[in-house]
């Protein structure tokens, strides 16, 4: 089978023809049918995870078909739809674990970073960490639900986010858009911030009532001017000098949801932060749970990203093009 390999940090795409794999008792082998090509991959590529194993199989975004099963693996029937996302594996007995929450776990493993991922044919997974997907999404369209939707559908989440909310999503790449659309299908009003002018027809395209142009000025008074502030903020670019100077463009009790992590630190003001009661937080991508409700969700409202399909061997052409901030929507290898 063709496989995509990161031999050790700071080394590019290699492909390699491997033996398939055979599960064991509590694995299932899966035939990748689709992999979405996520920021988490260039981050492996340059060594930014420090937990990371090399050699590895990147890709965390994955959907595809039950092939062969182990003895005790007996969830899912032969050739069922299923799902894999970023979490590979939890410990199942710590707090974070028995609370619904293991994506915390100390003990977690994460798919294409610490085990092989999905840019290859056929993968190995723990039965018990692979999701059913709904009818109603395809493979190519659910892939990049796996991470970039859960993570947006879980941060909302976490955020406490309510209908009728005012939501500003700073960004309108990958991670961006799919927040514009799970904040609209939600019931959210929703504003796009961004730095380049020529995303604000597909800002209103995809729902947004407002465009702010950050170049053009500060975006916290653009956003306070919008009937008093954005309940809340999803910083999906990762910019911390942007995300600084929007925070104060929140209403009072207002949160800033960090989804796209930047390397610097995030200098918010602390007058800000009191004299408007609002929040500072992050959020990683998010739980089994999380994951069911994200697909299940998506699948109900028509949730569907902009995607373009590429093969496994133009994937590093995919990195290229988002190493040079050039994509748009997300892109998914496809596999036959």
């Amino acid at each position: 089978m063709r496989a995509a390999v990161i031999k050790s940090p700071g080394k590019g795409i290699e492909f390699e023809e491997r033996e398939r794999p055979k599960p064991g008792p509590d694995e299932v082998l899966v035939r990748v049918r689709a992999c979405g090509v996520c920021h988490g991959d260039l981050m492996v590529r340059d060594g930014h995870f420090p937990f990371a194993r090399y050699p590895v199989v990147p890709g965390h975004e994955i959907a595809g078909t039950i092939e062969s099963a182990g003895e005790r693996a007996t969830n899912f029937a032969l050739g069922a739809r299923v799902g894999i996302s970023a979490l590979f594996s939890s410990c199942g007995t710590c707090v974070q674990c028995v609370g619904a929450d293991e994506f915390f776990c100390a003990r977690r493993e994460f798919t294409g970073v610490m085990r092989d991922g999905g840019y290859q044919e056929y993968m190995l997974a723990p039965s018990t960490y692979v999701v059913p997907l709904p009818d109603a999404l395809e493979f190519a369209d659910a892939a990049p639900l796996m991470c970039a939707g859960l993570t947006v559908f879980s941060g909302m989440r976490h955020a406490g986010f309510r209908p009728g909310n005012k939501v500003a999503v700073i960004g309108l790449g990958g991670l961006g858009h799919l927040a514009v659309l799970f904040a609209k299908a939600m019931g959210g009003r929703v504003a796009v911030l961004s730095t380049n002018r020529e995303n604000e027809p597909l800002a209103h395209e995809l729902g947004s009532e407002l465009f702010v142009n950050i170049k053009d000025g500060k975006p916290a008074d653009a956003l306070r001017a919008w009937e008093g502030g954005a309940n809340l903020i999803l910083a999906t670019a990762p910019d911390a000098d942007t995300m600084a100077a929007t925070f104060s463009g929140l209403a009072i009790d207002g949160t800033m949801m960090v989804l796209g992590a930047p390397f610097e630190p995030i200098a918010v003001g602390a007058i800000d932060l009191i004299m408007g009661r609002r929040r500072l937080m992050g959020s990683a991508a998010g739980s089994r749970k999380d994951l069911h409700d994200t697909l299940s969700f998506a699948a109900a409202h028509g949730v569907r990203a902009r995607v373009r399909r590429v093969p496994l061997e133009q994937l590093p052409e995919a990195f290229a093009e988002m190493d040079k901030g050039h994509m748009r929507g997300r892109t998914v290898v496809v596999m036959d």
